[in-house]
Order: structure tokens, then C-alpha cells, then sequence
């Protein structure tokens, strides 16, 4: 119930922003058989560990976040067992490879009520801009919402509301 409205969006915006081509990916190649070049393979480069990250939050906004986790399961459970500690009710988690970004944004619906959106995107502007406009798009928060965090998979992270705090997993 709760999981439908809040994490089929936010999974629906990360599976199109991973399909959409990347960019610097749409190069065209010619032959040109006239003038020889001499080439030298690049060394071949280690391969990178992957990368995830993860955000549980609950519905009055309370969260917890990881990134730079090599285990997609490690990174879940480390954001359920800490949300859950916070004692504010269901946990939502939802995890995401390392160059996907994630942002929650909560509203109030009265004084003591909050309500909580996400969204994805390749870049944090991109996750804050969604969670805001999917939360300030539901007329009971009132044009009340706010960000709350932004976290990606890889510990990228230029999120202003995020700026002055220190940067731990």
C-alpha cells in the first residue's frame, strides 16, 4: 500500500533514466583506409568494483542513507535495520546502483501529519528536482514540501541542502 505510491514512481523514473542513452555515448566512426595510424591499446584498466547505495525513509520524512556499498543486499539492510531504529514507523528502503542519485522531499498535511515523495535521476539536480515536484504535485501537502536528502549509489553529491553537512556513509 504504502510502498505502491511511493516507490512504483520513484522505480519507474530510475528504470527510464537508466535506459535513456548516456551522453558522450553517440560518437560516429569512419574508416579512412588512405592515412595509416599507428596504435597503441590503452592499458587495460582494473575493474571497478560496483557500487551501491541506498535510502529508507519513513512517511513523516524520517531516513536513513548509505552509498558506496559493494553489495546491493549489504546496503539494503544497513538502511532498514537504521530507519528502523529510529522508532518513526514503516520503513520504505529502495537501492540503486552507483550512478543513480535519489532524493526524498516531505511536505506536511497538518501539524502533526508529514508526507513523504522520492525521486531518481543520473545526477542529484535531477533526483531534487523530481522529489519536490511529485510531493509539491499533491495538493494536501500545500505547497509545503521540502528537500530532505539526496544520496547517490557512487557518494557523488552536490545537493545544497546537503552542503554543510559532513559527507559519512
Amino acid at each position: 500500500m504504502f510502498s505502491d505510491w511511493i516507490l512504483r514512481p520513484l522505480l519507474l523514473a530510475i528504470v527510464a533514466a537508466v535506459m535513456l542513452p548516456l551522453p558522450g555515448l553517440d560518437h560516429e566512426v569512419r574508416a579512412e583506409p588512405e592515412r595509416p595510424v599507428m596504435s597503441i591499446a590503452p592499458a587495460p584498466q582494473a575493474a571497478q568494483e560496483p557500487q551501491f547505495g541506498a535510502i529508507a525513509f519513513t512517511p513523516d520524512g524520517s531516513f536513513f542513507s548509505v552509498w558506496s556499498i559493494s553489495s546491493r543486499t549489504e546496503a539494503e539492510e544497513k538502511v532498514r535495520t537504521e530507519c528502523a531504529s529510529l522508532g518513526r514507523g514503516t520503513c520504505e528502503a529502495l537501492s540503486f546502483r552507483g550512478e543513480i542519485c535519489a532524493a526524498i522531499a516531505s511536505g506536511k498535511l497538518n501539524k502533526q501529519r508529514k508526507i513523504t515523495y522520492s525521486g531518481g535521476g543520473l545526477n542529484p539536480s535531477d533526483a531534487e528536482r523530481l522529489a519536490l515536484a511529485r510531493c509539491n504535485a499533491d495538493r494536501r501537502a500545500r505547497g509545503t514540501c521540502q528537500l530532505r536528502t539526496t544520496v547517490c549509489g557512487d557518494g557523488r553529491l552536490d545537493s545544497t541542502a546537503r552542503a554543510a553537512e559532513p559527507a559519512t556513509p
